[in-house]
């Protein structure tokens, strides 16, 4: 045990950061499994379970702050797991039990991952460079290019509309992976990146994807990037008196967006809109707001739908089911019987694991966000403008789109990313 203890301290980095670069080959390795061979336990789902079970070991057996806080928060964890399994055993069946505790742990990956990472990187002075992170985007990018050219990519959607998702199983996960990190490839671009091809490549081969996916994410996502930096860009420069740089953001903006009048009917994007749109029968978009159901299938595509029904479920539900989560199957054994998500991240973890699960999740979760939020307004400059945003749209995607606090291929770059963040600034005030 020694010797483990010993060769896990001493290549602590080393894991973790062959970990991170493994996501991608994970992700391409899980859709080949499940879309070639029909094969639900994939490598990639193993291999997220082994590294959640080296970061509870980590935290029991190798932490030395806060350990005993640690082990509570774990305690507790287990107390509530075994209390869900309980429940799910009266009320359902046996037969369902490993599905229903494969989607927990997916769910719970982000706490326990946050805190890991926290006491990892700070007792062992971990400082994962943000050039990993430009790694790793290049490496989802290339993963979705070549397969374009090759016409050997997956499809985005099942039916009906347009969109390629390169070697990938979901086009909503990996949409969100990209949209949230694209803050922090700019800054590095921008600040560090001093080659012009590079840079030139990058982008080029971002919008490529984004735009080729299919799904709004990634799209809106990029709007919101470029309207947060042009800002950015306009104010420092109006404040420093650099009127020639300001004018020439300017008339980029202006040729920029003319050009995507141009440019976007022509994207998988804009199609898949016109398709939804003609599919509800609407003339113009403007009419998406004009009444709920526009709303909820053109802009949640039905999400508000799935809430209601699991509302309804929640509602109908036992009191322990209320305190401690109805579970990923509603209804079970009901003509009524459904595994479909709501999709909206926020509402997926208190029904799913009820008023005690979803305190157990969110006290975690919230203590660091609100940190890490205050550590990144606390200066207005280039990168904590960047940080800023990814975390926005984190909170954002999280509501509108689903995916990212409840699967462990998007969630653990929110526990890397935070911990990024938290220990830039430990180092600026230790400096």
């Amino acid at each position: 045990m020694k010797k483990i203890n010993s060769f896990i301290i001493k290549h602590i980095e080393k894991i973790i950061t062959i970990f991170i670069f493994l996501q991608p080959i994970l992700d391409v390795l899980t859709a080949i499994s499940i879309k070639k061979f029909n094969i639900n336990l994939t490598i990639g789902s193993i291999t997220r379970v082994i590294f959640l079970l080296f970061c509870v070991y980590y935290l029991v057996f190798l932490s030395k702050n806060y350990k005993k806080r640690n082990i509570i928060f774990l305690l507790l964890l287990g107390i509530y797991f075994t209390s869900f399994t309980i429940i799910t055993l009266i009320y359902k069946d046996i037969n369902i039990l490993p599905y229903e505790l494969k989607n927990t742990l997916n769910t719970f990956y982000l706490p326990i991952t946050l805190i890991s990472f926290l006491e990892i990187f700070k007792e062992h002075k971990i400082k994962f460079k943000l050039k990993n992170i430009i790694i790793v985007f290049g490496i989802y990018l290339l993963f979705i290019i070549i397969p374009a050219i090759t016409n050997s990519s997956f499809l985005s959607y099942s039916h009906s509309k347009l969109g390629t998702v390169g070697w990938f199983l979901s086009a909503n996960a990996v949409g969100n992976i990209l949209s949230f990190l694209l803050p922090l490839v700019i800054w590095y671009l921008i600040k560090i990146c001093k080659n012009n091809f590079i840079k030139i490549v990058v982008l080029i081969s971002t919008l490529y994807v984004f735009i080729n996916m299919g799904t709004k994410v990634p799209i809106l996502s990029l709007i919101i990037i470029v309207i947060t930096n042009v800002i950015y860009f306009l104010i420092i420069n109006i404040k420093n008196k650099k009127y020639p740089l300001v004018l020439s953001c300017l008339i980029v903006v202006i040729i920029s967006f003319i050009a995507s009048i141009f440019l976007i009917p022509k994207t998988a994007f804009y199609k898949n809109l016109e398709i939804h749109k003609d599919f509800l029968g609407i003339d113009s978009y403007s009419e998406i707001l004009t009444s709920y159901d526009n709303i909820n299938n053109f802009i949640f595509s039905e999400r508000l739908t799935f809430l209601e029904n699991t509302n309804y479920s929640y509602k109908n539900s036992h009191l322990s089911e209320k305190i401690l989560g109805i579970g990923y199957i509603e209804n079970y054994g009901t003509p009524k019987e459904s595994t479909k998500t709501i999709e909206i991240d926020y509402c997926e973890i208190f029904y799913r694991h009820g008023i005690v699960g979803t305190i157990l999740y969110f006290f975690i979760f919230i203590k660091i966000l609100v940190t890490t939020l205050k550590k990144v307004i606390s200066k207005f400059n280039l990168l904590n403008l960047e940080y800023f945003t990814s975390i926005i749209l984190i909170l954002l995607l999280s509501l509108f789109s689903g995916h990212i606090l409840v699967t462990p291929a998007v969630s653990i770059y929110i526990s890397l990313l935070f911990v990024i963040i938290i220990n830039r600034f430990k180092e600026i005030d230790n400096n």
